[in-house]
């Protein structure tokens, strides 16, 4: 894990071009290790003392990944395999965290498989199909995933659906109307804003699947929908507003 790291820490300072992605609170790099193997290094960056003792009590973002990808894993949903994972603490404040998963090869974010597949009209609905199912089945594991953007989920060679960053993953005791709302509406707007020339038929053929295997209830399915359309409406607009 050290060398790993290291090799990490070496691409940080090289620049953006040398990672995978480069956020405000944290790095990930593609790193091949000594015996070829290649990994995906994901580095927590601290964020102030207020957040570090939160994550302290709370457990870091790598603690959390590991325990969100058990979560996955469980359930029959593809994750990346963790390799290790670490944290630096001081007292009960975590001033960053590591994680090292196995990169997923043959794969491609979601925002790139579905413009490749623009003329793809069978490989498109089998993946909308696929995607209704995971989402679907993982609410009615009880799971929210507070983060479901499109960039956070992988489309692979062999048509299987890998979701990332499950630091973001939330065991519910009952998972509410509200949220299912919130990650639908934000799966919706990241279609509308990424993806206008969509067919409607495809978004639909989505909440179809996942209502099958959501486990919501018949008679609250039109409210559910129509929740997720104004909450993508009002995710648009916010869009919108910023960029002016």
């Amino acid at each position: 894990m050290l060398r790993a790291l290291a090799r990490h820490r070496a691409k940080v300072r090289r620049g953006p071009k040398a990672l995978e992605h480069r956020g405000r609170y944290s790095t990930v790099s593609r790193v091949r290790l000594e015996d070829g193997t290649e990994v995906a290094v994901k580095w927590n960056h601290t964020r102030g003392l207020h957040r570090a003792i939160a994550e302290g009590l709370r457990g870091s973002r790598a603690r959390r990944a590991v325990a969100g990808t058990a979560r996955v894993h469980a359930i029959g949903l593809a994750a990346p395999r963790i390799v290790a994972w670490g944290e630096r603490r001081s007292f009960a404040a975590v001033r960053e965290s590591f994680l090292v998963t196995g990169f997923v090869t043959d794969s491609e974010p979601l925002p790139a498989a579905i413009s490749r597949l623009r003329g793809a009209r069978a490989e498109r609905r089998d993946l909308a199909r696929r995607l209704g199912e995971m989402i679907g089945r993982l609410h009615a594991a009880g799971l929210d995933h507070h983060d479901l953007k499109h960039s956070n989920l992988l489309w692979c060679a062999d048509a299987t659906l890998v979701v990332l960053d499950l630091e973001a993953l939330e065991r519910c005791a009952w998972l509410s109307r509200r949220r299912r709302v919130r990650a639908l509406g934000q799966l919706e707007a990241y279609v509308r804003h990424l993806y206008p020339w969509l067919p409607k038929t495809d978004r639909l053929r989505f909440l179809h699947v996942y209502l099958r295997h959501a486990g919501f209830a018949a008679a609250k399915r039109r409210v559910l929908v129509r929740g997720v359309s104004r909450w993508a409406d009002a995710r648009i607009r916010d869009w919108g507003q910023r960029i002016r």
